[in-house]
């Protein structure tokens, strides 16, 4: 009887053990590589990408670095920024947006597009923009001092669109002289 017993234990443990089923979960189709130019729209759920961009020029140093992530309808965005280069720099979290995946006004993706040539996903070096998902990594890279103007002051166009309000986008942006002494911003022309 006590044979019986270990043998019927041993044979529900033996079928519970293959019949156990594996929990397959859920995977993202989206390909840094492939996807882009179309990050917002092809984002998923299961997908974080970061996003850092190099805004140092000349003297002025400044990092930014955004988290992506969708949630149903929405895309958020939380960004960082530290105005130094040094390792181990604290960076300040800004205020967290979030817009629609449907959005016109932060056109992010227009950006990318326009910079495709910059881009190159097999560089072992840094980019003044890179964007990773996971292991996956995209670096955009300029070339000279004019260059990096160019893609500096279109960069923080796109930004100032999602936020208006920053002082951290600063290059597109005129400081000229009025009356009294007192400064006043405005935004320079693209060409």
């Amino acid at each position: 009887m006590k044979n019986l017993l270990i043998i019927l234990i041993l044979t529900l443990i033996y079928v519970s053990c293959k019949t156990e089923r594996k929990t397959q979960l859920p995977k993202s189709d989206f390909s840094l590589k492939k996807d882009y130019v179309e990050l917002t729209n092809k984002l998923t759920e299961l997908d974080t990408i970061k996003v850092w961009m190099n805004l140092s020029q000349c003297t002025y140093q400044g990092i930014e670095k955004l988290t992506i992530t969708r949630k149903k309808d929405s895309i958020k965005i939380q960004p960082e920024f530290a105005e130094s280069m040094i390792v181990g720099t604290e960076f300040i979290k800004e205020k967290e947006i979030i817009i629609s995946v449907n959005d016109t006004i932060w056109k992010f993706n227009e950006f990318l597009k326009r910079n495709e040539n910059r881009s190159q996903s097999d560089s072992l070096k840094y980019g003044r923009l890179q964007i990773t998902l996971n292991s996956e990594k995209l670096n955009f890279f300029t070339h000279g001092l004019g260059d990096s103007g160019k893609f500096l002051f279109d960069y923080c166009r796109t930004m100032k669109n999602i936020m208006p309000e920053s002082d951290n986008h600063i290059f597109g942006v005129e400081i000229i002289e009025i009356e009294d002494g007192e400064m006043e911003e405005t935004e320079l022309e693209s060409e």
